[in-house]
């Protein structure tokens, strides 16, 4: 590999964090180590990154501390910060208010991963977790596998374990494709018919919805302005074959591209930013993952991981493409 592939990329803890470059004929991404962060995605032409990232580690931290990250190993919320795990109740230390955010302060984006593969278009980083670390049963091993491959990135999150667990890992990149202060003239689609209902502390309180008025996405709606998005959109009962479910574009800007997501998962967690004190609507995240709190809620797909299920994968892509007329 060319020695520019691995580049230093400043401190976390103390530690050096490290960026790789990927490469296909029109894609060029970059990977940090730290928290397996998606720090930038390059299309061939375009000067600026579709994805929000910042110059240094150190930039990773306060409302940025999950921006591109891969958030787990349970992402999205758990009320009480709690979960029942087969017939024991655990008790996690909460970090959002009563509850548990994307894992708490020792979460996967807060960690410092190994790279354990390396090629010009692919890195595969891995993390071991102890039983009991981060407050979660199992001895875990957790990978994030990155390619890319003419126009489209993939990442493959792979968990296994000895014993019963909860794991539902998530993408957090924000995308602009405009490279833009605010999603302001971004319009996004998304396939769900069901969208979870959420209270004041934003976890789920309820079955699935239909979804309706700015929440009804089939046909698009644009972005950048309020009321604001921080909802988990239902795909799925089940973890499903590799479909597309999300379309964004900008069709005031000729030559930003479209995004097309697919995944296996049955639910998109769809933030937009709006309550970012500094940046409101700077980026949009798309987290392809399953239904968050699902613990707590007996009717929603499980994310409890045995032993005996072998590894856990859970797959998106993002393809890019040109759009000169500027339809989705």
């Amino acid at each position: 590999m060319p020695a520019s592939q691995i580049t230093a990329f400043g401190h976390s803890a103390g530690q050096q964090v490290q960026r790789i470059a990927l490469r296909s004929d029109t894609l060029e991404v970059g990977v940090l180590t730290l928290g397996a962060i998606l720090h930038s995605v390059h299309l061939a032409g375009l000067r600026h990154s579709v994805v929000v990232g910042f110059d240094s580690a150190e930039a990773y931290r306060g409302e940025n501390i999950y921006c591109g990250a891969v958030v787990g190993p349970v992402a999205g919320r758990l009320q009480g910060a709690e979960a029942m795990i087969g017939d024991q109740l655990w008790r996690f230390v909460p970090n959002d208010g009563r509850q548990l955010l994307h894992s708490g302060d020792t979460g996967l984006h807060q960690r410092l991963w190994q790279i354990t593969e390396l090629g010009a278009d692919h890195v595969t980083l891995a993390l071991d977790l102890a039983h009991c670390e981060g407050g979660f049963p199992g001895n875990r091993r957790v990978e994030a596998r990155y390619r890319v491959t003419g126009r489209t990135l993939a990442l493959d999150l792979v968990t296994r374990t000895d014993r019963p667990t909860l794991a539902n890992l998530a993408p957090h990149a924000f995308w602009n494709l405009g490279g833009r202060a605010s999603l302001q003239g971004h319009r996004l689609r998304v396939a769900a018919d069901h969208v979870l209902p959420v209270g004041p502390e934003l976890y789920p309180i309820a079955d699935p919805e239909p979804v309706a008025g700015h929440l009804d996405l089939r046909q698009g709606q644009w972005l950048g302005h309020a009321p604001s998005y921080d909802q988990c959109f239902c795909l799925s009962q089940t973890r499903q074959p590799m479909r597309p479910v999300a379309w964004l574009d900008l069709p005031d800007l000729p030559d930003a591209p479209r995004m097309e997501m697919s995944t296996t998962e049955p639910g998109l967690q769809i933030y937009d930013g709006g309550r970012d004190q500094t940046r409101p609507f700077f980026g949009v995240a798309l987290e392809s993952q399953g239904w968050p709190d699902a613990p707590n809620h007996p009717d929603y797909p499980s994310i409890l991981l045995r032993p005996e299920d072998g590894a856990l994968v859970q797959s998106t892509r993002w393809a890019l493409h040109a759009a000169p007329d500027g339809r989705v």
